[in-house]
């Protein structure tokens, strides 16, 4: 009897240790799943950071293609043609001036049917405002307005003088303030600034 009782006492002990070892496999095997479960959602996070290698690859390409640029080749380029596009439109201009009057006089915009040297100072005046204009406008300014008076621009149409037209206009909706300079009746220079530049 007393045999019997330690053997269900053993009985009971071992089918205690095995439910409990069959609670901490379970535990072990929902931990191991949940563990799992989250590396798979952490790979899927981390897999936009393969493509740092691609990137980092490619701006070092494009640091060793920059480096190989010469940048004063490339200035003196633009500087030519810069030049070369002052003198297309001064060439441009004659031509036009030419075709409306004979050769060009400096200053003189002779109209159609009339006698070369009759244009007015007036007309010169108008034909030089005419060009300041354009110009802006081709540098993209607008609401282009001359403050020098058209009397003292036709002078300087005449080319006797050198001289500079003051101009206002707006430019990406900024007020700018400037100096067209005019040398024998061409015009020479551009200088205009934004309004809130030339006031500190």
């Amino acid at each position: 009897m007393i045999l019997a009782v330690r053997q269900s006492g053993v009985e009971a002990v071992s089918s205690i240790a095995l439910s409990v070892c069959a609670l901490l496999l379970g535990a072990c095997a929902a931990a191991v799943w949940v563990l799992v479960v989250r590396l798979g959602k952490v790979e899927k996070k981390l897999a936009p950071l393969d493509r740092l290698e691609e990137i980092q690859k490619a701006i070092t390409k494009t640091q060793e293609d920059t480096g190989a640029l010469d940048l004063r080749r490339i200035e003196h380029a633009l500087i030519d043609i810069r030049d070369g596009q002052k003198r297309v439109e001064d060439r441009m201009l004659a031509v036009l001036e030419a075709a409306q009057g004979g050769p060009r006089i400096p200053g003189a915009l002779v109209t159609a049917g009339a006698a070369p040297g009759s244009a007015h100072g007036s007309n010169s005046g108008s034909a030089l405002a005419d060009r300041i204009v354009t110009r802006l406008l081709a540098l993209g300014y607008e609401r282009i307005q001359l403050v020098t008076p058209l009397a003292k621009i036709a002078e300087l149409a005449e080319g006797k003088t050198d001289g500079e037209v003051t101009v206002e206009a707006r430019r990406d909706g900024a007020a700018c303030k400037g100096r067209i300079f005019v040398k024998q009746a061409a015009i020479a220079d551009v200088q205009i600034q934004s309004a809130y530049s030339v006031f500190p």
